[in-house]
């Protein structure tokens, strides 16, 4: 009975030996890393690339940049379109007058000016001072020559811009003083609103309030 005894204890220690040996294995095992290889960024990284929902997601971002864009575009040639279908300012002098005579005067954007008598002549206008330079031909003493004609004129606009009165300032020709009529006032009226001698007679009276002192 000993000898079972003593077997018996003999064979506890060995277990106990091994679960020691099994405990101490696993608590030196904890203090190193782990020899089984970890994925490496870069293939994750690739994986997350190559994934359809990446793949997708970066389609829509260029898609809708896409769209950005071509909204920008047309917003620009929208804006340019406007600009040009806006009317510009113009001078309030620009245009055809008529006189009560029936003479034409005619003043465009680029300082061109025409009166039926003097074609081709130029002017210039800072607001209510108006200077005309004509060239024109006559002839003098039996030979045709040139002669520089320079009218200026103080320019005063009625209330509606639709006529304008002139106070004649000065006449030259080749640079010699001319000597003015005693009515040196002249009133005219937009083509739009008095296309000959007729109308304007009808419409110069509404304008008589608005005479200059000089001319009353």
């Amino acid at each position: 009975m000993d000898e079972k005894t003593g077997g018996k204890d003999s064979n506890e220690d060995a277990i106990r030996e091994n679960n020691a040996q099994a405990q101490s294995a696993t608590q030196f095992q904890a203090y190193y890393p782990s020899t089984s290889q970890q994925p490496k960024l870069s293939n994750q990284l690739t994986n997350i690339r190559n994934h359809p929902l990446t793949k997708q997601t970066t389609e829509f971002f260029k898609q809708r940049n896409v769209l950005y864009a071509t909204a920008v575009i047309l917003l620009l040639l929208g804006g340019v379109a406007l600009m040009f279908m806006i009317p510009q300012s113009t001078e309030p002098i620009e245009g055809t007058w008529i006189k009560s005579d029936g003479q034409a005067f005619e003043f465009d954007g680029d300082n061109g000016f025409n009166n039926q008598i003097y074609p081709g002549s130029s002017y210039t206008f800072d607001g209510s001072s108006l200077v005309m330079t004509s060239t024109v031909q006559v002839i003098d003493n039996g030979q045709l020559v040139s002669k520089l004609i320079i009218q200026s004129v103080d320019v005063t606009f009625t209330g509606d811009e639709n006529a304008m009165w002139w106070v004649w300032a000065s006449v030259t020709v080749d640079n010699e003083q001319q000597e003015l009529d005693e009515s040196p006032c002249s009133l005219l009226i937009r083509t739009s609103t008095a296309k000959n001698t007729y109308e304007f007679g009808l419409n110069a009276p509404d304008y008589q309030s608005e005479k200059p002192l000089l001319c009353q």
